[in-house]
């Protein structure tokens, strides 16, 4: 069945910004809800084939571009403050809650995306929306560089913040080559280079997020590519042994590179999640194939 157009709108953010989202809706009434975030340098426009999964399987998809990405205001992928991005979420949050305020809903993040949706499960008090549970898509989670790296880069990050740095591997996105010459011709796609303060701000989430580690106790889903070059793995494994909750499940793609849910052996990640969201509202998942 054909995708039913996003129905689009904007919201502004507490610092008078204005953000665009979108929300796909199933043909029937939704099993559950999806908040997705999408990761570094992206949109949300490119969740369009996920979105059709989802909603032939029964969920809606409610999703924004963030600040200083695809249709959103804000200095092109810079920011001053991670938690500019954790306060954006809370207020999309509040607008998806706002429409359904009964119905299950998740948090999923991608990437950098999953950086933002885990600090914010940890540090924003997320029962407060009533998450019923989080997807982290190979997430930004590996905090590891050497203590004076970490120093230099804060520095950096602090005198010359768009200072641009090190450029995005298109190549590492996918192991199918038409993910990456659809990213070369997107124009809302970012091609330039990583703003040091913005680089230096990620770095800081991931390790406020390995630290705080122990005190995540929403159930979770958890998945990444072995071959990863753009997120490392370590993270993701680190993190998933060192949280509190009890429902957990880490999946790890063996060979797969960053975007799993564009590799072409893709349908085994999607079967992978609509299982995991069948047992988290108690309804019969349908099979990848079926979708």
């Amino acid at each position: 069945m054909p995708l039913s157009p996003a129905s689009t709108v904007s919201f502004s953010t507490a610092d008078g910004l204005h953000l665009f989202s979108r929300t796909w809706m199933p043909e029937t009434e939704p099993r559950g809800h999806l908040v997705l975030v999408h990761g570094y340098a992206e949109h949300s426009g490119r969740y369009e084939a996920l979105a059709s999964d989802l909603t032939e399987a029964g969920y809606a998809v409610h999703t924004y571009d963030q600040r200083g990405y695809g249709r959103s205001e804000g200095r092109r992928a810079y920011v001053r403050s991670f938690d500019l991005y954790l306060d954006d979420l809370d207020r999309f949050l509040t607008l998806v809650r706002r429409d359904v305020p009964e119905a299950p809903l998740f948090l999923m993040g991608h990437s950098m995306g999953g950086t933002v949706v885990a600090l914010y499960a940890l540090e924003r008090s997320p029962q407060r929306h009533r998450i019923r549970g989080v997807i982290l898509s190979s997430p930004a989670l590996a905090s590891d560089l050497a203590p004076m790296l970490q120093r230099v880069s804060a520095l950096i990050g602090r005198l010359l913040p768009c200072l641009p740095t090190i450029r995005l591997d298109l190549s590492a996105l996918s192991r199918d080559p038409a993910v990456e010459a659809a990213v070369r011709s997107d124009p809302l796609f970012y091609r330039g280079r990583l703003r040091a303060r913005t680089g230096a701000e990620i770095v800081r989430a991931m390790r406020r997020i390995q630290e705080g580690a122990p005190r995540f106790t929403l159930p979770l889903l958890l998945f990444h590519g072995t071959a990863d070059r753009l997120s490392a793995p370590q993270g993701s494994r680190r993190f998933y042994a060192r949280i509190a909750s009890e429902d957990k499940v880490l999946v790890l793609f063996e060979g797969f590179y960053h975007e799993t849910l564009n590799e072409p052996q893709r349908l085994y990640v999607l079967a992978t999640l609509l299982e995991w969201l069948a047992e988290h509202t108690g309804t019969a998942a349908p099979t990848a194939a079926q979708t």
